[in-house]
């Protein structure tokens, strides 16, 4: 029998078990919104020749905490954009999340003194 199994010689596929989205709600009549899915890409401030591709679509529950960093920034940034809604969509269907439980909070401490006690 050859050394290499036929499980071996195969690339192992690792499958999607679940999508998570951001959908933005926009404008498209006066009194009409429709949610919508965004995704872009701009300039990399650390390669000027490259670019980052960004999207409000993950399969991998970590990239979660950067598609909420994401978001925030998107609404932080346009105008039209006030909110947006996070999903998971898997097996059992749809459902909403929470993007606070997915951000990253960054602790700044000013004015530390250390002393005895």
């Amino acid at each position: 029998m050859n050394s290499l199994d036929k499980d071996e010689d195969e690339d192992t596929i690792e499958r999607v078990k679940a999508v998570y989205v951001a959908v933005f709600p926009v404008p498209f009549s006066e009194h009409r919104k429709a949610e919508v899915i965004l995704a872009g890409f701009k300039s990399d401030p650390t390669r000027p020749n490259m670019s980052q591709v960004r999207a409000t679509v993950e399969t991998n529950v970590n990239a979660v905490q950067d598609l909420v960093a994401l978001c925030d920034e998107i609404v932080n940034e346009q105008e039209e954009i006030e909110s947006y809604r996070l999903l998971k969509f898997d097996q059992d269907g749809i459902h909403i999340l929470r993007p606070d439980d997915f951000r990253a909070f960054e602790y700044k401490f000013t004015n530390v003194q250390w002393g005895r006690c």
